[in-house]
């Protein structure tokens, strides 16, 4: 971009924002999963699908999308992912049985998964090379700004109007993103390279990546739910390592793989990723089983979950960008190991409540938890972006975008499995209340445990870019 910055730039701007925001709003589901159980008389097991059919379908799509917007533009794709938010909001909104819903899901994954892909690319050509930290912290602060909006407004939407407020209230939001991107994206931004030189997409390996994702998180999510010896189960999970190396045999032998390896090998593609994974497979036990022990154990309402929910957000949209600039005066290696430490600290301190907590002991323990990822991801979005050569923006923020899904799926169907196990026992001798508590508690230390680990990672292997 131009060092004096124009109303196009501003525009470019929003319009990286507005793509993060809407796809960070589908946090306000969480927020409705109680409602959704009610209302379609199923049990928690049952309504979780609408979070791991949803995030598997994004994180298979999210590396091809990001692969595809750098060879034919990231206009394009921000375009479609739009449009394909757009239409499923409406039909999600009007779904009458839960499986109509998880099937809308599908198309509601594709359009966030463009979007994932190309929000933070759009944002790294707006800021300048050396403000490469501030621009990650003003993605991530976008992506806060989303969980903020949608937890504090899906409360009152979901006790007023019930679930599909959730969906239908984000359409006039989505309908300005389509507007912004078709006024202020241009097809030459950060893209085109693959285009102009006539490579075809990797259409198989983009496929394959799907299908590798489908078969081991929903394979492991149907192990939960119908049994580890299941044919359907057994069946999924033996086909992943099958796929896997067909991914590997494909994309060995075509011009222009989803995944260069050259990309692979780079060490900051490598620890960025990885901590990413690591990171948000740590946090999300907040969002699948935190909204649960604040109904049930507290008897609390969803406008006090969104609440509780919107105080992780806010902390998270006041850490990022000043986790940013720190990023471009002491280095990312700092920042994001400590970002992930507090996460750990706050997750912890979140394993600690119990049904006589008071309200501020879980808002205290979740701001802990909201300012150590507003630092984290800075510093992982600014390592990765940085490490990379512009033209593969679109494929790097596709990267972490997958790293982020495949860690929120197989945070669910991992600790989820763990979770219900451990449930199951503690209830066979205990109140149902009493057993669900300390499933609790063992399932945020894991998540505890996981983002320390994801902290030392982070700070033995993080390097500044361009060292």
């Amino acid at each position: 971009m131009t060092s004096r910055p124009t109303w196009r730039t501003y525009a470019l701007a929003l319009a990286s924002a507005l793509g993060m925001v809407l796809a960070s709003l589908d946090f306000s589901v969480n927020v409705a999963l109680p409602a959704m159980r009610d209302a379609f008389s199923t049990d928690l097991a049952a309504v979780q699908w609408v979070i791991v059919v949803f995030i598997a379908t994004r994180a298979g799509l999210a590396l091809g999308a990001g692969a595809f917007a750098d060879r034919f533009g990231l206009r394009l794709v921000y375009l479609f992912g739009t449009v394909a938010y757009l239409v499923s909001m409406v039909c999600m909104s009007l779904s009458p049985t839960l499986e109509t819903l998880v099937g809308f899901r599908v198309l509601q994954a594709v359009g966030t998964g463009c979007l994932y892909s190309t929000a933070p690319a759009i944002a790294a050509a707006v800021f300048p090379p050396h403000r490469r930290g501030l621009s990650m912290g003003f993605t991530s602060a976008s992506l806060a700004s989303g969980m903020v909006m949608s937890t504090l407004a899906a409360g009152p939407l979901v006790q007023l109007f019930d679930w599909p407020a959730v969906f239908w209230g984000r359409i006039p939001l989505t309908v300005l993103a389509l507007g912004m991107g078709l006024l202020a994206v241009p097809r030459s931004v950060a893209g085109d390279a693959g285009a102009s030189s006539g490579q075809r997409f990797d259409v198989a390996g983009a496929a394959l990546v799907l299908s590798l994702l489908w078969c081991l998180m929903i394979g492991l999510r149907l192990g939960q739910s119908v049994g580890w010896t299941a044919p359907v189960v057994l069946s999924l999970l033996a086909a992943a390592p099958v796929v896997l190396a067909a991914l590997v045999w494909v994309e060995r032998r075509v011009q222009s793989p989803v995944l260069p390896g050259a990309l692979a090998r780079l060490r900051g593609f490598q620890t960025a990723t990885a901590a990413m994974f690591l990171g948000h497979f740590s946090q999300f036990v907040i969002w699948f089983i935190f909204p649960f022990y604040i109904t049930d154990s507290l008897n609390r309402s969803p406008v006090t979950l969104g609440i509780l929910f919107a105080v992780m957000s806010t902390c998270n949209i006041l850490s990022s960008p000043a986790g940013g600039w720190l990023c471009d005066r002491w280095g990312v290696r700092p920042v994001g190991a400590v970002g992930l430490g507090m996460t750990a600290t706050g997750l912890l301190a979140m394993s600690a409540l119990d049904a006589g907590s008071a309200v501020w002991h879980p808002a205290a323990a979740i701001a802990i938890v909201g300012l150590g990822v507003g630092w984290f991801q800075s510093a992982a979005y600014a390592l990765m972006l940085g490490s990379v050569p512009p033209e593969r923006f679109g494929t790097a923020s596709g990267a972490m975008s997958l790293a982020q899904a495949s860690g929120t799926v197989l945070c669910v169907a991992v600790v989820g499995a763990i979770f219900a196990t451990l449930n199951d026992h503690y209830a066979a001798t205990l109140p149902a209340g009493e057993a669900f508590l300390l499933a609790y508690r063992d399932a945020f230390r894991i998540g505890a445990s996981t983002a320390a680990l994801g902290a030392v990672w982070f700070g033995l292997r993080a390097r500044q870019p361009g060292q």
